[in-house]
């Protein structure tokens, strides 16, 4: 593999997985407490990189109008709201 660093570890009960002394001392950002990201790009490759806040801001205003306007949305058996919730608690 190209001069990589190779080690294997054990999957936990909760999905928990130890990642080896040797490779956390490899990376200085695998640390205790450091936040990542877990990518899945191939059905067999799982990748654990550094987290990288996202940049751009949210307008919050334009997501609750959106909301608003989902909420409005009327049809033959009322709106999409209620129908939501009469589906969430029907399960």
């Amino acid at each position: 593999m190209n001069g990589d660093l190779i080690s294997t570890t054990t999957i936990r009960q909760r999905g928990q997985l130890t990642i080896p002394g040797k490779l956390r001392k490899k990376s200085h950002w695998l640390s205790e407490g450091s936040v990542v990201a877990i990518l899945s790009s191939l059905e067999e490759e799982i990748k654990v990189v550094p987290y990288k806040a996202r940049t751009e801001r949210i307008d919050w205003r334009q997501v609750w109008d959106k909301i608003k306007l989902a909420r409005s949305f009327k049809g033959e058996k009322g709106n999409l709201s209620e129908f939501i919730f009469k589906d969430r608690i029907s399960h």
